[in-house]
């Protein structure tokens, strides 16, 4: 096991030191230098989340539509964009890195089935 847990750690040294994570570091700087923009956008996100989370909404795509028109000034800003393509990267080397590790496992989930 202590073998396991030492790659893993080497792993998340990799990860801490990589181009989409040092990417993603100065671009969450450099939008929380905007006191103002950090929190504007922090408001979509937050009302984003709270509509992706929304169940039996069968007017969720309008909804998503009416969010994005209400923060488009914010959204348009280029550090906003910045940071989203970053954080964009830096998921998609975290899923990377997620479906190599389980690719293989075989874990018994059938309880979860009805």
């Amino acid at each position: 096991m202590q073998q396991v847990l030492d790659m893993a750690e080497s792993l998340k040294k990799e990860i801490l030191n990589s181009e989409e994570y040092r990417r993603y570091q100065e671009a969450d700087r450099r939008l929380k230098e905007n006191r103002e923009l950090y929190g504007r956008y922090n408001e979509f996100r937050r009302r984003n989340y709270e509509l992706q989370c929304s169940e039996g909404d069968a007017n969720l795509y309008d909804d998503e539509v009416n969010l994005v028109r209400e923060y488009d000034y914010v959204l348009q800003d280029s550090v906003v964009n910045e940071f989203r393509l970053a954080e964009r990267r830096l998921g998609k080397l975290m899923r990377a890195v997620y479906r190599i590790i389980s690719d293989e496992l075989v874990l018994d989930d059938e309880f979860l089935l009805r």
